[in-house]
């Protein structure tokens, strides 16, 4: 049976997950109630404020969501395991995903001109996640420019 060369790269994605969950559950929905009012609408998802002012008076909440997510996550894993197709579909949607928040989460900063407590793990992604997008399609640029 030949190895999916892909099954590395789920580790580090869900390890960076992972440490966004936990920075997140520090303070940052504390930080989201106070500046809410500076963060444009265009910015502003749905239900945000709402589940912030939830997972403020209830942060197991957060800490099971966190935990359903990354499990998930490794679920997938298992199942697209044996296809290199299925996990680089998979790692992609899953790399999407998590740089949409990285970047929100910069967005929102920036417009608020304080930092929330999660720029440690979105600055890391800004790192990261293009080198892992490159991983990821490697031999698809080599087809496409060599």
């Amino acid at each position: 049976m030949k190895t999916n060369k892909y099954l590395h790269l789920w580790l580090p994605i869900m390890g960076l997950h992972a440490l966004h969950q936990v920075e997140e559950s520090i303070s940052f929905w504390q930080w989201y109630i106070d500046f809410v009012d500076k963060i444009p609408s265009w910015l502003q998802l749905p239900r945000i404020s709402e589940n912030a002012h939830l997972v403020n008076a209830h942060p197991e909440y957060f800490v099971w969501a966190s935990i359903g997510q990354l499990t998930l996550a490794a679920v997938i894993a298992f199942l697209c395991r044996k296809s290199e197709k299925a996990t680089r579909f998979a790692l992609t949607l899953y790399l999407a995903g998590l740089s949409f928040f990285l970047v929100w989460h910069i967005l929102i900063s920036y417009f608020t001109h304080s930092y929330s407590p999660v720029m440690v793990t979105c600055l890391i992604g800004v790192y990261f996640i293009p080198k892992w997008g490159v991983q990821l399609f490697k031999s698809t640029f080599k087809a496409w420019f060599f």
